[in-house]
């Protein structure tokens, strides 16, 4: 995402003290867009390095609630 690590404040804070469901991992999903401006540049856009972050808390989640759920790619070769 950057060249320096950097804490997801409002990511952290939403997701601190609330039920850990879809709902509360959609809202710090777009808590992410608050805490990090990407840049764009040749290896990646903007858009796609959010959407990758987004997805990593997705699939943590998924990982987590519903452990049969296939994540990875080469599952489905």
């Amino acid at each position: 995402m950057a060249a320096i690590p950097k804490r997801a404040a409002a990511c952290e804070a939403t997701l601190n003290g609330a039920p850990w469901n879809q709902q509360t991992v959609e809202a710090a999903c777009d808590a992410l867009a608050e805490d990090f401006t990407p840049l764009t540049d040749f290896r990646a856009s903007r858009e796609y390095r959010l959407l990758v972050a987004q997805n990593l808390l997705r699939k943590c989640f998924l990982e987590q609630h519903a452990p049969k759920t296939e994540t990875r790619v080469t599952a489905y070769v």
